[in-house]
């Protein structure tokens, strides 16, 4: 028994929507679908969301303000009736038509258990190469076997089984009202309570990249985020990890003094020259000069 909880801002989920239904229909299982609407500002999504509620085993639960995805995968756990959640981005779309059989099956016996996501070389667009390139180069992580290897470092919150009293169990800190890290911080919570987790070969497609300028936005939010982190999870994230030492060292200095001259250009020259070195140099100025 499932309750597929999905979070949506100012996006059309209707075809994911329609194609989990089918998905589910060729198996015998009890399920629910809950869409949050995190306070959609576009009328026809918001319109397009209320139809939703037609739909069979479907319904959409509007939230009178923005509260974030993470803040809004949890109100929703709250509400759902059945024992396993999924967890799906509202941009995916469904690889294979046994997607829901395929969870069915690894449920048995587990508590957690996580598929990956796929992007597509048609994804690429003139505006996206940064976020392209950095999803190209983290799709080594999402094998499998990778997966397997060290499980608590890619949990994936697009799309995820997990049952909902250990999801209700490890809320979200505060600072997730914004976006970032709530995937490595789900598990780190998982690994230090000793929760299991099975990696199988469950894709969604996820095509729908943001342009490298929301890219950078959303990477700016994430590390104001990692600022306010404990330091169990900061030491966990290279980042702040990398950070952390260059101030015990008394070298951290030296990288605010970097970006403060050299951020502006290297911001400029990722949206002309993508380049993910560059990028993670740019990542550790900033965080450097916000951090507490």
């Amino acid at each position: 028994m499932f309750s597929i909880i999905i979070p949506v801002f100012n996006y059309d989920c209707t075809v994911l929507v329609k194609e989990l239904i089918h998905s589910c229909s060729l198996t015998t299982v009890e399920y629910e679908i809950i869409i949050g609407n995190d306070c959609s500002t576009e009328p026809h999504i918001v319109e397009g969301l209320e139809k939703l509620n037609e739909l069979p085993h479907c319904r959409v639960v509007n939230e009178p303000r923005n509260i974030g995805k993470a803040y809004m995968l949890f109100h929703l756990a709250e509400q759902a009736a059945y024992p396993y959640l999924i967890l799906i981005d509202s941009d995916a779309r469904l690889y294979r038509d046994d997607f829901i059989e395929r969870y069915l099956k690894a449920a048995i016996g587990h508590e957690v258990v996580s598929g990956h996501v796929v992007i597509r070389k048609d994804a690429l667009r003139k505006d996206n190469k940064l976020r392209y390139k950095y999803e190209m180069a983290a799709s080594g992580e999402r094998t499998l076997e990778y997966r397997q290897r060290y499980p608590y470092k890619n949990l994936c919150t697009i799309n995820l089984l997990i049952k909902r009293s250990v999801f209700l169990a490890t809320p979200f800190p505060k600072q997730c009202y914004q976006y970032g890290y709530e995937d490595t911080m789900l598990g780190i919570d998982l690994q230090r309570m000793g929760i299991k987790i099975l990696h199988i070969d469950n894709p969604l497609i996820h095509d729908n990249i943001d342009t490298d300028e929301s890219f950078l936005a959303k990477t700016h939010k994430a590390l104001n985020v990692l600022t306010g982190l404990e330091p169990v999870y900061q030491k966990h994230i290279r980042i702040s990890r990398t950070a952390l030492a260059l101030r015990r060292y008394g070298l951290l200095w030296t990288i605010k003094l970097w970006h403060r001259i050299f951020g502006h250009l290297e911001e400029r020259l990722l949206k002309v020259y993508p380049s993910i070195f560059l990028f993670n140099i740019y990542k550790l100025g900033y965080f450097s000069l916000i951090m507490k």
